[in-house]
């Protein structure tokens, strides 16, 4: 039975996702450019050209997309906002199965390279980036605080 899958995202499942977000999410955001995790779904939802939400038993669990880079296209900025929802088991056997599918379909639309920055007190974020072929280069400082963020990227195997 398939207890998981991926939707497009809409407006409508911020409010669901926000209620309960992963603290070490709304560290980061916070980190990173004072937002909270609304307002931060809210900004990437509008400037991401692929932008979906994982649903756990009708419940939406986390949000991620691609925001082009520039207008050159190839190059995309990618994220995830997740709820505590993401710490059971379950839900993250469930993911586990369609992470590694939806991340190489955004590689395939943006193939030069997929990158952002992880706010590297995040250990369980780091980890998973890698699992997902990411790789993690030594930490900047970056944002009001000066915090440390590692850059992480992939590129499409062909490029």
């Amino acid at each position: 039975m398939l207890h998981a899958q991926i939707v497009p995202a809409t407006a409508a499942h911020i409010d669901v996702i926000a209620a309960s977000p992963r603290p070490a999410d709304v560290a980061e955001l916070w980190a990173e450019a004072r937002r909270g995790p609304a307002e931060a779904m809210h900004a990437c939802l509008a400037a991401s050209r692929h932008a979906y939400t994982a649903v756990l038993r009708g419940s939406p669990v986390c949000m991620f997309g691609a925001a082009p880079y520039s207008l050159l296209g190839g190059t995309a900025t990618v994220w995830m906002i997740g709820s505590t929802a993401l710490d059971s088991l379950t839900a993250q056997r469930e993911l586990v199965r369609l992470s590694r599918p939806a991340v190489a379909f955004l590689q395939d639309q943006f193939p030069a390279m997929l990158f952002n920055l992880v706010d590297d007190r995040n250990a369980a974020a780091k980890r998973w980036l890698r699992w997902l072929g990411f790789t993690l280069i030594a930490p900047i400082t970056f944002g009001p605080d000066a915090l440390p963020f590692r850059p992480f990227y992939r590129s499409h195997p062909n490029v």
